[in-house]
């Protein structure tokens, strides 16, 4: 098939500024027109062309239109296509790629219009298979299946280049790639253990696989593949860290090669990172692709911007060779087939092997293995295996429920931004728990240093020399000291920040499903949906056991017939034995047959006690709320019962303090007055013995 060279085109996308940033002061730099993007910053301006731009009040619809589409129209004509945000953290990779329900992101929009295409070809088959890797500090997870096995890169001359390991799953609808695809991101944010590193160093691409043929026809078909890749922040590669650099940098390394005209048909530094390994028929071979340059228009994001847009114009002198994909499975097959037949010959025959032909035979024996998989029947059972094992591993990582949920979407966001929320605060919480240890221990370093300050100078025994040391070190402790506290402070301010977070979130939600009653349903709906699968294998293989018996007893008829015509003669002893064999085999089917039907009455039975159970474990759960708000309102009617009374009690012991109060109030008078009277006649009388001469009167006596 001829080929074609195309560049790789490059549009920017700048989002606008948040309301934090504005209220932060925050200034625009940026500023977009056709396919020019200038910057100016501190009075230097900067100005970049590439090949459109797109500018913050235009949505991710606009971006699709304007630069997606035609490409989707490619893969489904059968060439490769990729599609990479590309951009520092917080530029709106991530929404441009997945976007919100107010603003669909390029995924979603490009999912529904492949199968709208689809649709439209009524005279072909399609075979559509997903997958979704992160690869985070050289490290690859399988979002959709995140088992522990193995995964490697490599390279096959029917896939090109894969994962071996990977899941790949089969889907049918918009909504099946769609659903997929949320899971999957779904995963990747519920799996991170470091939210904000995470988000700046991890790359995710969601791969789409197209297979199709025309119906009833020999022809042969054709194949292509999407890429669609969320890139790390590219302001990690100013990180000293060796897998943060491998990840980041490899991209980076592989642009400046191919966009340097000094070094075309030289070396390529695919191999640095997984990331650029992955994506190397994207980067100078067979692809189509997009780089979509998300940047930030703050003023603050002035560097990060610029190394973007810097990269972002090398991208566009690399040059692409693009050709049809032409599905040659069984082509391939054949062709390995005679390879390894002729190198087993040659080393049978040789008497010291070459261990080259023994390698050589051995990765065409592995790519045959992998190239007889990729039948659509084989396809199709791989999918049933790997859906099987994504429950369990799911389970296992304990984010099955969050993952595959069914509860609606608004409950389910707002149970994800909560949750994450919680972990960063956990994350700050740790942070700042450690750096107030650290400045608790820095100020009683710096008391202790004052402190023997103050015992040397006292001692009278002191130098300048010393002294100037000590109060060198007492400063630099202090600095030490002040720059901790305004960390410390840093955090406290970003622990609040993510609490008031929480609060609004809470506010913002309306209504929850309880957790019991959606771990109940999922188990049930995990459950059905793994009966129904043993029972669709299970009457397959029933189907293929029957069809084989079938083949067997033509084939035995025929050689019968065979015989019987060539004159052969059959005795009374053998006719007497085929007799008693057919009665056998008679017997054997009706007994057969009413084994299915007891298996088949046994299985309605067994179908209806469980869903009895789960009836009855549903109400059972739905009474015993029922029972604990009615305990809960006992509870309740009883405290306030209890409360009336006390406070009626307390009234009245209130009341009786004042009437005492009152009473005290007024014998205390009364005993005043009294008191007066007495001091007045014991006046009175001191008066009279006065008189007297201060003798008592007889008449006293």
């Amino acid at each position: 098939m001829p080929s074609e060279t195309v560049s790789v085109r490059v549009v920017a996308k700048c989002r606008a500024l948040t309301q934090d940033e504005m209220d932060k002061g925050g200034n625009s730099v940026v500023t977009v027109n056709g396919d020019k993007v200038k910057v100016n910053c501190a009075g230097k301006e900067s100005v970049f062309s590439l090949d459109g731009t797109f500018g913050p009040e235009q949505t991710n619809k606009h971006v699709y239109e304007g630069a997606v589409n035609s490409l989707l129209q490619g893969a489904i004509d059968g060439y490769n296509v990729t599609i990479m945000a590309f951009g520092a953290t917080e530029s709106g990779k991530s929404h441009l790629m997945s976007g919100s329900e107010d603003d669909p992101g390029v995924i979603p929009i490009l999912i529904q219009n492949l199968f709208r295409h689809i649709r439209e070809r009524t005279n072909k088959e399609f075979m559509v298979t997903v997958s979704h890797v992160e690869i985070l500090d050289e490290k690859m997870t399988d979002l959709l299946n995140p088992h522990n096995n193995t995964m490697t890169i490599r390279q096959h001359p029917h896939k090109g280049i894969f994962i071996d390991g990977l899941s790949e799953l089969t889907v049918k609808t918009g909504d099946d790639i769609a659903l997929y695809f949320t899971q999957g991101t779904r995963a990747r944010k519920l799996g991170s253990s470091d939210i904000k590193a995470h988000r700046a160093r991890a790359n995710a691409v969601f791969i789409i696989c197209l297979e199709q043929k025309e119906r009833q026809s020999s022809k042969v078909g054709l194949r292509s593949t999407i890429m669609l890749a969320d890139l790390a922040g590219c302001e990690s590669a100013n990180s000293t860290d060796p897998s943060i650099l491998a990840g980041t940098q490899g991209i980076l390394n592989v642009i400046s090669a191919l966009a340097d005209g000094k070094k075309k048909g030289g070396h390529i530094p695919y191999r640095e990172s997984k990331v650029s390994r992955l994506l190397q028929d994207s980067l100078g071979g067979n692809a189509a692709t997009l780089i979509i340059s998300t940047i930030s228009p703050l003023d603050k994001s002035y560097p990060d911007t610029m190394t973007t847009l810097q990269y972002s114009v090398l991208a566009k002198n690399i040059k692409n060779t693009v050709r049809l994909n032409m599905d040659d499975t069984q082509d391939v097959i054949a062709e390995m087939r005679q390879d390894i037949a002729r190198l087993r010959d040659k080393i049978a025959s040789a008497s010291h092997p070459d261990r080259n032909d023994i390698g050589r035979m051995e990765d065409l024996i592995r790519d045959l293995e992998i190239a007889k998989k990729q039948t659509w029947p084989e396809k199709e059972k791989m999918s049933a295996k790997y859906e099987e094992e994504r429950k369990i591993n799911l389970a296992n990582k304990g984010i099955l429920e969050w993952v595959m949920d069914s509860m609606s979407r608004g409950s389910k966001e707002h149970q994800e931004k909560m949750m994450l929320l919680q972990k960063e605060k956990g994350q700050i919480s740790g942070q700042y728990k450690d750096k107030r240890r650290e400045v608790d221990s820095l100020r009683e370093q710096l008391q202790a240093k004052i402190a023997d300050y103050a015992k040397f100078t006292e001692s009278g025994k002191k130098s300048d020399s010393e002294t100037k040391t000590k109060v060198t070190a007492i400063h630099e402790l202090k600095e030490r000291l002040k720059k901790e506290t305004e960390a410390l402070k840093s955090l406290k301010e970003q622990l609040v920040d993510v609490q008031q977070r929480q609060q609004q979130e809470r506010e913002n939600a309306k209504s929850h499903t309880s957790a019991i009653k959606g771990n109940a349903e999922l188990r049930q709906k995990v459950e059905r949906e793994e009966r129904e699968r043993m029972e669709l294998e299970h009457k397959a293989m029933i189907d293929e056991e029957l069809e084989k018996s079938r083949l067997e007893v033509d084939t035995e008829k025929t050689e019968i017939q065979l015989r019987a015509a060539e004159g052969k003669q059959y005795s009374t002893k053998e006719g007497s034995d085929l007799e008693i064999r057919v009665a056998e085999m008679k017997a054997d089917r009706s007994v057969v047959a009413l084994k299915l039907q007891t298996l088949g009455m046994e299985k309605k039975h067994i179908l209806s006690e469980l869903e009895e159970a789960y009836v009855s474990h549903k109400e059972e759960i739905e009474l015993q709320q029922l029972q604990h708000y009615q305990t809960f309102r006992a509870y309740r009617e009883m405290f306030e019962e209890q409360k009336a009374a006390i406070d009626a009690r307390y009234r009245q012991l209130l009341e009786e303090s004042i009437q005492d109060a009152v009473y005290l109030s007024s014998r205390n008078s009364d005993l005043t007055q009294e008191n007066q009277m007495l001091k007045q006649q014991i006046a009175e009388m001191k008066d009279v013995i006065t008189k007297l001469g201060g003798t008592i009167p007889d008449s006293v006596h």
